[in-house]
């Protein structure tokens, strides 16, 4: 990973490994390094991440987590452009505890293009829309993905407390 910027080498490269897809499930996530990030870097830097390839967009998604409002257009397109499981887990994630119903019409295009390319995301996708009372037909969600999500969102909950204005969880 040659090039990188110093916003790639400060937020992604410590971090991507253990928080992309679902990888923040299975791993000791650094929540101390990653709130100190967080509190370093600008609205305009994490929106920069989540328009950059997808390593970049992971650690966008997670340092979102507690200024959705600020980003909700942000967010919304990387979700909505987003290309796959490595990404669209945290990016769901966050757009679910962050911004609640206003992320449904950008979980359903991406879960519509999930189907259509079988990115492997498209049954996290649909528990995230269940929780949101928005249940996709023809996904199954089982309790596997339940509690993916579950998890997930205790992921987001614990970065959002980086940031003095976190929003609610919109989910509960």
């Amino acid at each position: 990973m040659s090039g990188l910027t110093d916003l790639e080498q400060r937020c992604v490269v410590p971090f991507y490994l253990k928080m992309m897809g679902l990888n923040a499930l299975g791993h000791d996530v650094p929540f101390d390094s990653l709130r100190e990030v967080a509190r370093g870097t600008t609205d305009y830097e994490v929106a920069e991440l989540l328009v950059s390839h997808w390593r970049p967009r992971v650690m966008g998604a997670w340092l979102a987590s507690g200024r959705t409002q600020r980003l909700e257009a942000a967010l919304l397109e990387s979700l909505e452009t987003s290309l796959g499981s490595l990404t669209a887990p945290p990016l769901a994630t966050v757009a679910l505890h962050g911004l609640g119903m206003k992320a449904v019409p950008s979980l359903k295009t991406y879960l519509r293009l999930d189907l259509e390319h079988q990115w492997g995301s498209a049954s996290f996708i649909a528990a995230v829309l269940e929780r949101l009372d928005a249940t996709p037909t023809g996904v199954a969600i089982d309790d596997q993905d339940r509690r993916a999500v579950d998890g997930m969102l205790s992921v987001a909950r614990c970065l959002a407390e980086a940031e003095p204005d976190v929003a609610t969880d919109a989910a509960n």
